[in-house]
């Protein structure tokens, strides 16, 4: 049972060494696409800008005969009417509506709240015994009991003679399986294909 434990700590540990290096690497690639669009965008918003200017400085030379868009050759351009709702001060609008009868305006969410039950029924001081009573009464709630395992195993260090993936990596010749489990080969190819 021992070697188990200390089988799942070594799992645990290349398992964190893995995202570790995995996120690092979506971090160095994110940097690099921001750095490298940055430029893109930049450009991208001006060359917009410049279209529409020249859009409604020649609205109507663009849109003549009273066409509402514009076939050009690489693209499509022309206004659309839009209307949306412009909420200035939420509270205060609800407030309104509701003083002047238009509550099919106003939306209510309603749902359990599961916690706050779970720790009425758990409530051990007895302060909460009628409550907990009353929602027992409800037909489709319930208190389920169980028993889970659960399992810890020993830092890393102690494991495998390292400080955990979080402080600081272990040397790969460290980090050799202890036996020849091809599922560990596996993992091991996995690391030195990320390092």
């Amino acid at each position: 049972m021992n070697q188990r434990l200390a089988r799942l700590g070594e799992i645990e540990c290349q398992a964190g060494m893995l995202r570790a290096r995995l996120n690092r690497k979506i971090a160095e690639l994110t940097q690099q696409t921001v750095e490298a669009s940055r430029e893109m965008e930049a450009e991208q918003g001006q060359l917009r800008e410049q279209i529409e200017r020249f859009y409604w400085a020649h609205r109507d030379e663009v849109l003549a005969g009273g066409r509402k868009s514009v076939e050009l050759p690489f693209g499509r351009l022309g206004t659309r009417h839009s209307r949306s709702l412009v909420v200035a001060d939420a509270a205060t609008a609800q407030r309104w509506l509701a003083a002047n009868g238009l509550d099919r305006y106003l939306r209510t969410r309603t749902e359990i709240d599961r916690e706050a039950i779970r720790s009425a029924l758990l409530d051990e001081n007895g302060s909460g015994q009628a409550e907990a009573a009353t929602l027992l009464g409800c037909p489709q709630l319930r208190l389920r009991k169980s028993e889970q395992f659960w399992y810890e195993v020993n830092p890393a260090e102690r494991i495998l003679g390292h400080p955990p993936a979080e402080k600081s990596p272990a040397p790969k010749e460290k980090m050799k399986p202890h036996n020849n489990n091809p599922t560990t080969a596996r993992r091991e190819q996995a690391l030195a294909r990320i390092s």
